[in-house]
């Protein structure tokens, strides 16, 4: 007859004497376990074998859906073994289906790659009772296509709501909030917060609009932040009156932004956060002074924060308190706008083609076309690189030595 070997994960059927009883036991011989190691005692195979079996099955389900995520929806191999462990299937019929009905709906292979990544589980999912109800509903109300694949892979969670109770509600919410489509449409990429319309949201605006907040400041704090309206009472409540004693007026533009500064911030990353603006040279009076201007500059991570105080301090040579002054250029993009303005300026100066210094604001918060005007097509036959450092195809190291080593003796 035949025993069982176990060597590591492999199953062998090894020879063993045919014979009822092993010597003078009285122990039936079922099974042997043969091992390298050890004698062990093993469970009957018919107990064993379902369980090898079923992790073949599983490697073999797991291997498909890693091919699958690849091929099918774009994924990197990394990412597509990564989601396959909160995803599985051994057929491609389920996800095909779904794939195609996205892309009838106007996704693109982008769209597709960008929301399997955030809900994988979305290829396996029922699409008559699920995916294509709730397409088709927004597709009633005027939003298909591109629109409707940037809200979706932007905010998959949508996808995850009752479109009765939660979709259906919020959209009206907005609609009547929002007049533009294409608002609705920038609301409804970051809505993810925005259920449960009656109980929180309505109650929240409604105490905006008792103490005077302006209907277009209400909606601009939809688009750009609707999860601070979705606080509890008691807790937004809160918030609002300390956004007031710290001086901001209901009824300015800035409070709403005072607001999600104030409701998105814990009291340890407000403290690091003003210890940060202290540590580049900021008085307690002139962090208030930036605040006021530009109250989102608390809401910026402190990588940030450290990036582009360093650049303008160190790298520009402006002082702390006019970074203060107008605090709003911190809100701008350092590689995509302040790293090339400065980069022209700095490459005129050092030119003599300009020699008056300029404030933050002149350099940083004017308009393209005002900029373009003043520092680039004047100058361009002088310094025939200055469209491309504009648009921040060329950096300043990469014009020769002579800007690299002049680039450090003249400041802003």
């Amino acid at each position: 007859m035949f025993g069982l070997s176990c060597d590591c994960n492999r199953l062998l059927l090894v020879r063993v004497p045919n014979a009822r009883y092993a010597g003078n036991s009285t122990t039936p011989l079922r099974f042997v376990l043969h091992n390298v190691n050890r004698t062990l005692v093993a469970k009957p195979f018919s107990s064993i074998v379902p369980v090898t079996c079923e992790k073949e099955k599983q490697n073999k389900e797991h291997s498909f859906t890693i091919t699958y995520l690849i091929k099918s929806c774009g994924l990197p191999p990394d990412v597509a073994a990564s989601l396959s462990k909160k995803v599985n299937f051994e057929t491609p019929e389920k996800p095909d289906l779904v794939l195609s009905i996205l892309r009838e709906h106007g996704f693109s292979d982008k769209h597709i790659s960008k929301l399997v990544k955030k809900c994988p589980d979305l290829l396996v999912r029922r699409v008559d009772k699920t995916l294509l109800p709730k397409l088709e509903f927004f597709a009633s109300v005027g939003i298909s296509g591109t629109a409707l694949a940037d809200i979706l892979s932007s905010n998959p969670a949508i996808l995850g709501r009752s479109l009765k109770k939660q979709i259906i509600p919020s959209y009206k919410f907005l609609k009547s909030l929002l007049s533009d489509d294409a608002k609705i449409v920038g609301a409804l990429k970051r809505a993810a917060y925005l259920h449960d319309v009656e109980k929180y949201i309505s109650p929240n605006i409604s105490a905006l609009r008792d103490i005077g907040v302006t209907k277009s400041c209400i909606s601009s704090l939809v688009i750009s932040n609707p999860g601070v309206l979705c606080e509890t009472s008691n807790k937004f409540d809160e918030s609002v009156k300390r956004v007031i004693n710290m001086g901001f007026s209901p009824s300015s533009g800035v409070f709403v932004h005072a607001l999600v500064a104030v409701s998105t911030a814990t009291d340890q990353t407000w403290k690091q956060k003003v210890a940060v603006y202290r540590s580049w040279g900021w008085s307690q009076n002139e962090f208030w002074l930036a605040f006021k201007k530009y109250p989102r500059c608390m809401t910026l991570s402190v990588e940030n924060i450290n990036a582009k105080m360093d650049f303008y301090i160190n790298q520009m040579g402006w002082q702390p308190s006019a970074v203060a002054r107008v605090a709003t250029v911190l809100a701008y993009s350092l590689k995509r706008r302040i790293i090339p303005r400065c980069s022209v300026i700095r490459v005129l100066q050092l030119k003599d083609l300009i020699k008056e210094n300029f404030g933050l604001s002149s350099v940083v918060m004017s308009s393209d076309e005002y900029f373009t005007d003043a520092f680039v097509t004047k100058y361009q036959e002088q310094v025939p690189q200055l469209l491309d450092i504009f648009r921040g195809k060329i950096e300043l190291s990469e014009l020769g030595t002579e800007f690299e080593q002049n680039s450090g003796e003249k400041q802003l």
